[in-house]
């Protein structure tokens, strides 16, 4: 290989190359000399590096412009062609090969090129990737304690749930500032009352001592962390077992959430000299702020989250008292039959959140009733074939209802299916066995446990006794028969949901007093000269 960086080496490159290539001057230790290097022992041809300039030689400037494949073109020995790639530096590497074998080499040339780019890539990537690592571990305690804090994404469902949430969220802080234990103090919704201290390790001191330290620091605590250290010579900071602590409000939005305490820092043993013991500084007291306004943030978001069920679940129970209210003979159905579903669903190994939604679907499977005329709705005796086929359009009319809701579009299948027949024929689309979706199979087994149960103007509620005799003889015909033997082996349980039910009393409305409405702000006095846009009350 020629690598001479020479300006006046030109000259014929294989036979016959005219003197138009200048040689380009490069470092053979840099990147295109060592590609070079590595096509010529790759294709056993000498190579040339040489430079493309404006008016050069037609091969290189082809290569140049195009340097995704090899360039070839004829010589005057037919014998052989000159061929040129372009090179990652800029450089053109530019041989003589023999005609028959001019394309197995072009290929060769090129997947060595690849391979070496790719290769180089790797190392440099490497190399970010080592300097990115070595950046991360200089702050690895705060980063992985807040991944820690943020990867939580499962969020509690019950107050003992967050007491649980909020102590294994603080637990990679006790490691990470040092201390013997830390303490949770959380407030109720309300705001005004503390909650007992949930310690992470050892309790240090009383409640009352937590309690009366917040009330003492509570004004500095809204603006910065607290930082205290035991003097040399003092047996404790504030109280008995107490040697430093530091806290820190836990808030976000403008909500108060409670306070974080870390208390006692850990000593290590080669530091047995009083002024050896550095206690907590702002190090910790920096860390603690940023991990408590994660877990802030995060017992927020469970706030915010609890209020969106609540919700969920109070637009649901408003639908149910709209069915209700036009059907007054089956008040309190719905809620039981939700929550006999959930009972059965949970024997035949539904989850929590399966049972939670079986439940809700129970709740709204009768939904549709809303579209039937209250001629049929209420009618106090039986229905004839042509009411019949007016009420059982319900479960279509519930589907239309609910469909556009995203948030149902879970408890759909129960709604629409829950008057399917096992032996497929049933409404609205006479399915058959396991093809009846699992809701709807549930709640048909219990929609008519509850009817058979339930008094009607026309008849009595019949005993429990025989509404299992017909549910069993309806096995395999009308109802799924492995569900009937599981509703039948916890008939007892199921029996007591029934018994204990209580239906939800309806509100009653506040009256005005003194002629002043207790629901909305009365006072809004409208004057001729208000500015428009003005809702301003006078």
């Amino acid at each position: 290989m020629n690598d001479s960086g020479d300006d006046n080496s030109q000259g014929i490159i294989g036979n016959g190359f005219p003197p138009v290539l200048k040689m380009y001057a490069y470092d053979p230790g840099g990147l295109d000399g060592s590609l070079a290097h590595l096509l010529s022992a790759g294709i056993g041809i000498s190579v040339t590096v040489v430079e493309a300039r404006d008016g050069g030689h037609p091969l290189v400037i082809q290569a140049k412009s195009d340097p995704d494949r090899v360039h070839t073109e004829p010589v005057n020995d037919s014998a052989s062609v000159r061929q040129a790639l372009a090179l990652p530096a800029g450089g053109i590497a530019v041989w003589s090969s023999p005609v028959d074998q001019a394309e197995r080499i072009a290929r060769h040339a090129m997947t060595l090129l690849d391979l070496e780019i790719a290769r180089n890539d790797s190392k440099q990537l490497l190399a970010e990737v080592e300097s990115l690592t070595n950046q991360v571990m200089q702050d690895f305690e705060e980063l992985s304690l807040i991944r820690t804090l943020a990867s939580s994404l499962e969020l509690p469902q019950t107050a003992e749930d967050t007491d649980d949430f909020v102590l294994a969220s603080l637990m990679p802080l006790v490691s990470g500032v040092g201390a013997v234990s830390i303490a949770a103090v959380l407030v109720e919704d309300s705001g005004d009352h503390k909650r007992r201290p949930l310690w992470t390790g050892p309790q240090v001191v009383g409640d009352e001592v937590i309690f009366d330290l917040i009330d003492d620091h509570a004004e500095e605590l809204m603006q910065q962390p607290i930082v205290r250290n035991r003097n040399v010579g003092d047996g404790h900071c504030g109280a008995e077992g107490l040697e430093e602590y530091v806290m820190v409000e836990c808030s976000s939005e403008g909500r108060l959430h409670g306070w974080v305490m870390a208390c006692n820092r850990l000593q290590d043993d080669i530091d047995d000299v009083p002024w050896a013991q550095l206690g907590f500084t702002t190090v910790q007291a920096s860390l603690m702020e940023t991990a408590t306004n994660q877990l802030a943030a995060q017992l927020n978001n469970i706030r915010l989250l609890r209020q969106k069920e609540e919700l969920f679940t109070d637009v649901i129970r408003a639908l149910v008292n709209a069915v209700e209210a036009r059907d007054p003979y089956t008040c309190g159905h719905s809620e039981r039959v939700a929550s006999f579903a959930r009972c059965l669903a949970s024997k035949i190994g539904f989850t929590v959140a399966e049972c939670e939604r079986i439940y809700l679907t129970g709740l709204l499977h009768d939904v549709g009733k809303i579209a039937i005329p209250d001629g049929v709705l209420q009618k106090p005796n039986r229905l004839n074939e042509e009411e019949r086929a007016i009420i059982e359009t319900h479960t279509d009319s519930g589907w239309r209802i609910l469909q556009e809701l995203e948030a149902l579009q879970d408890i759909l299948p129960g709604v629409l299916y829950h008057h399917e027949h096992w032996n497929g024929k049933g409404y609205p689309d006479r399915l058959a066995g396991d093809n009846i979706p699992i809701d709807g199979r549930i709640l048909a087994v219990c929609d008519a446990f509850d009817a058979m149960t339930s008094d009607r103007p026309y008849r009595k509620g019949m005993s429990i006794d025989r509404a299992i005799t017909i549910l069993n003889e309806g096995a395999g015909e009308y109802w799924d028969p492995n569900l009937i033997h599981v509703f039948s082996q916890h008939i007892d349980e199921i029996d007591e949901i029934r018994i204990n039910h209580q239906p939800r009393q309806p509100a009653a409305r506040p009256a005005p007093v003194n002629g002043l409405p207790i629901i909305g702000i009365p006072g809004f006095s409208v004057t001729g000269n208000m500015p428009s846009g003005s809702t301003s009350a006078q």
